[in-house]
């Protein structure tokens, strides 16, 4: 009697033991995989809505496992490779290419799990429809009539161009991206123009995903140390927000001042290659020995 009630107490004991083992690895894994996640928060959301690219909720049941872990790892390889389903995504979402992530094996699970963790149980037709009311904040009607207003807008132009500093002192959006705007300056030409970035990359919802969590690593290296505020981040976003609406110059023309810059150093070196031809065919010894000859 004593011997089984012996034995029963070590099963349980190390019953309670590997629970609490199991119990502690997933929390790990689950706490790993939100870190994991921040580097895709600005292009997907769980349960919110699309923004760059589609909403994470219940991906495990939607898509394999083994499909999920290739995409993440390089998704233009699947495309590249003829993969349906991956070619039908890029096409949906204006064939916005996403980054390669050759993460580990562990980290891909331990990201799935924490998008999994947002599941919750019932029938599969309950929750698309509870993913499809569940709308992101930054796409909310009150929250576009409450930011949309003259003062964010001329507040996120002089961001954007630099005549007003961001309070954590980052780069200004000019250093590197031009926007065709009414009396905008010449902005840079070392990433894209964002003329057409409203609705390009998914409206307030996707610059604000940008701005807060930059999945490129020249924007996330220049303001790893100089966040841009959640204020500045709104003014931002009504300001590009109205310049593609009151934009009137094509996509992608070229700026006048590029444009007669062009036409000015085509002009010059037409006329210098014919000064230096004539000159070349004229040289100063054939006119001395002309006059010698006379």
């Amino acid at each position: 009697m004593k011997r089984n009630l012996s034995a029963l107490v070590r099963k349980s004991s190390i019953s309670m033991v590997t629970f609490a083992m199991v119990f502690l690895v997933n929390s790990v894994q689950a706490q790993d995989g939100e870190q994991l996640f921040q580097q895709c928060r600005a292009c997907h959301s769980i349960g919110q809505g699309k923004l760059l690219g589609p909403d994470l909720l219940d991906v495990s049941k939607k898509r394999d496992a083994v499909w999920v872990k290739d995409f993440i790892k390089s998704s233009q390889s699947m495309i590249k490779s003829g993969d349906p389903e991956a070619i039908a995504i890029f096409e949906e979402f204006n064939k916005l290419m996403m980054i390669d992530y050759p993460l580990p094996d562990t980290d891909i699970k331990a990201i799935i799990k924490y998008i999994d963790s947002f599941s919750t149980p019932g029938d599969e037709e309950g929750e698309v429809a509870s993913a499809e009311d569940s709308i992101a904040v930054v796409t909310n009607a009150d929250y576009l009539v409450s930011i949309d207003t003259d003062e964010n807008e001329i507040s996120g132009k002089a961001l954007f161009e630099g005549s007003r500093k961001f309070r954590n002192g980052g780069a200004s959006c000019i250093s590197c991206h031009h926007i065709n705007a009414e009396e905008s300056v010449q902005g840079g030409l070392l990433a894209k123009d964002l003329t057409q970035s409203f609705s390009r990359i998914g409206g307030l919802a996707g610059i604000k995903g940008i701005i807060d969590f930059p999945p490129y690593p020249a924007m996330k290296d220049a303001y790893a140390k100089a966040p841009i505020t959640e204020e500045e981040s709104v003014q931002l976003q009504v300001f590009l927000m109205r310049a593609e609406k009151d934009s009137t110059i094509p996509k992608n023309a070229v700026s006048g001042f590029i444009r007669e810059g062009i036409i000015g150093m085509v002009v010059l070196l037409i006329i210098i290659s014919l000064v230096w031809y004539k000159r070349k065919r004229r040289s100063v010894n054939y006119h001395i020995i002309k006059r010698q000859l006379r």
